[in-house]
């Protein structure tokens, strides 16, 4: 009886330490934006689809839990989004996943007019990727390439 229950907990450790390490590996993964498609416009809004791309360079599997983002113009908050599912990117591999947005017209014409002030536009985006732990959800900054 007590070689089974030892085995049992061998094995949830295990199992534990491989899901930590699949979590941990999405720190060293670089993301880009591949594309923006938009669709469903309307008076005030319109929604947009990013594809974002996910390269893993470790020898393992990396699982990103979640995901969120803000695009900034000249440092004004245009909009924000988030992927709600877990996505898995295979060891050595590129993954796309697709978010969808809604940007809001009142937030475009506020960033185009700092830009018209400033005579210039500088675009970022800042983003964290968060991974669910025992102790709870960890989250850190991650650089998307605007190319």
């Amino acid at each position: 009886m007590h070689k089974i229950s030892y085995f049992f907990i061998i094995l949830v450790l295990f199992l534990f330490c491989t899901g930590i390490k699949e979590r941990l590996a999405i720190k060293e993964c670089k993301f880009s934006l591949v594309s923006v498609k938009p669709y469903n416009f309307s008076f005030s809004n319109l929604k947009l689809d990013f594809e974002i791309k996910v390269n893993n360079p470790n020898n393992i599997d990396a699982t990103l839990d979640k995901f969120t983002y803000t695009f900034y113009a000249n440092e004004t908050d245009v909009f924000s989004g988030t992927t709600g599912k877990r996505i898995q990117i295979p060891s050595g591999k590129s993954k796309i996943f697709t978010t969808t947005i809604t940007l809001e017209y009142n937030k475009i014409g506020q960033a185009l007019v700092t830009a018209m002030k400033l005579k210039k536009a500088e675009y970022k985006v800042k983003a964290k990727a968060y991974i669910n732990t025992i102790i709870g959800e960890i989250s850190y900054p991650v650089e998307i390439r605007l190319d």
